[in-house]
């Protein structure tokens, strides 16, 4: 039996399971909507310009970092999703402001994510986050929240379980449990949707009333995705 490790460089080293180039170029509004908010976030609490992107694949993040003026360090356990967003970074000729690794760097500024958090054990990486930040380090992910049931929905008709059962994990009190064990302080998780933002994109008023409401207290624990920032 392959360790999950190697399941997982398996899957994604396979570009069907890598992010659609189209979207990497020309992301849909709720994505839209989604990395702008981290990228606001990332700005509003460093001063420096340059980030580590933990789990990378090829580019869903990066991309944006990389129009934005950032530098950038990805990181992936997929050497084939590292070549493939190299060539992407190329496509916007922003290739000298990224580097990338398999593994962590020291002393990082800012680490960011999206949709990594459940393909990691929490209880091993939060505290390896905190170890790999700099004095004044900042955290910020974004990632599906298993309690919005969307995605179990989701992932049963579309994905594979045996890849993405992390999920599980990713919940509003989980998550800070995970990121105050590991001890971090100033841990915000904001909820993105309450419901499926792709059903809203072509009507503006149900699109932003659907951001809004992800974040209302309460209805937060269900929200689509969560935002999640802490700092050491």
């Amino acid at each position: 039996f392959l360790k999950m490790k190697d399941i997982q460089v398996e899957h994604f080293n396979s570009e069907k399971n890598q992010y659609l180039s189209d979207r990497l170029f020309n992301p849909p509004l709720h994505v839209q909507d989604e990395l702008s908010q981290m990228i606001m976030l990332i700005k509003k609490n460093s001063k420096k310009r340059n980030v580590v992107d933990f789990g990378s694949g090829n580019g869903r993040l990066t991309i944006p970092l990389l129009k934005e003026g950032f530098s950038v360090i990805s990181v992936d356990i997929s050497n084939k999703s590292l070549l493939n967003l190299h060539h992407n970074a190329v496509k916007i000729k922003k290739q000298k402001k990224l580097k990338t690794r398999l593994s962590l760097p020291e002393n990082s500024n800012v680490i960011c994510g999206t949709d990594i958090l459940h393909h990691v054990n929490l209880k091993n990486y939060f505290p390896l986050f905190y170890q790999s930040l700099s004095k004044d380090g900042f955290l910020i992910f974004s990632e599906p929240n298993i309690l919005n049931i969307g995605w179990s929905l989701f992932i049963s008709l579309f994905l594979d379980w045996k890849i993405e059962k992390g999920i599980i994990y990713i919940n509003y009190f989980n998550l800070k449990k995970q990121l105050k064990l590991a001890g971090f302080k100033d841990i915000k998780i904001i909820g993105l949707f309450l419901f499926p933002p792709m059903l809203f994109n072509k009507i503006v008023f149900l699109r932003k009333l659907n951001l809004f409401l992800g974040n209302v207290p309460i209805l937060k624990l269900f929200a689509f995705r969560y935002i999640i920032t802490a700092s050491k």
